[in-house]
């Protein structure tokens, strides 16, 4: 079976800086891939080059066939390709509800003018009920606490049915019992039949919940494999004990 999304060969330089130095990677259909390594490897920016929200100097991006290399992120988002941030986005002048309203692609417009499909208005409750956020649909996305606004964000790139989600640090900065709910959401999903790719530093959690986990160092991928051999892995260990 084809990779769905393929990295061959991405560099990005900022200046004198080679923060993504000819990485490559393959996350294949259905898995939850990891990617960790020290900070400074070049993960965040990898996952911009990928989609779309930075544009490579050398290299190629293929997602489910098609070469996308450099692609507009809107465009990425509509065949199935969505991403979360290590600090969530979300409009915090809008309610929970619109902003999953304007992750279905409403205008603001329809948004205020409550033209909405009823398939996409059953979607939306569908996502309030499953991330447990019904009672909280009215309330503007600023009133929520930190661990509610990554659970909104990583629903409303749900909105989208993607086909695969660039999960960006979703449990930094949140507590035990949020940890354990994104786990689920993330396991509910998979089983769905969405894919992911992670990036993430609670190495407990990449344990639990990723195969294969991919190490990046110094901007280019130097191991790739299941995540015991992480643990013992010479190369993995000297990238990061060496940080």
């Amino acid at each position: 079976m084809a990779a769905l999304l393929e990295v061959e060969g991405l560099a990005k330089t900022f200046g004198s800086l080679r923060a993504v130095d000819g990485a490559s990677l393959a996350v294949e259909p259905h898995s939850i891939t990891a990617l960790i390594g020290p900070n400074g490897s070049g993960k965040t920016t990898l996952f911009n080059l990928i989609t779309g929200y930075l544009s490579p100097d050398s290299g190629h991006v293929r997602f489910d066939g098609r070469d996308v290399t450099g692609a507009n992120p809107g465009r990425l988002y509509r065949r199935g390709l969505s991403r979360t941030f290590q600090q969530a986005r979300v409009f915090p002048q809008l309610t929970v509800q619109e902003n999953l309203t304007v992750a279905a692609g409403y205008s603001w417009a329809q948004l205020f003018g409550r033209r909405m499909s009823a398939a996409d208005r059953e979607r939306v409750a569908r996502l309030l009920e499953e991330f447990r956020m019904a009672h909280v649909a009215d309330l503007f996305a600023s009133e929520l606490s930190y661990g509610q606004r990554k659970l909104l964000e990583f629903a409303a790139v749900l909105m989208s049915s993607p086909k695969l989600v660039l999960l960006d640090e979703p449990t930094a900065g949140v507590n035990p019992v949020m940890i354990a709910t994104m786990e689920q959401h993330i396991r509910e999903r998979h089983a769905a039949g969405v894919t992911f790719l992670i990036v993430e530093h609670d190495m407990p959690v990449v344990m639990r919940l990723c195969d294969p986990v991919v190490v990046l160092d110094q901007g280019r991928e130097i191991f790739t494999g299941p995540p015991q051999a992480v643990q013992t892995n010479p190369l993995v260990l000297d990238a990061y004990l060496g940080a």
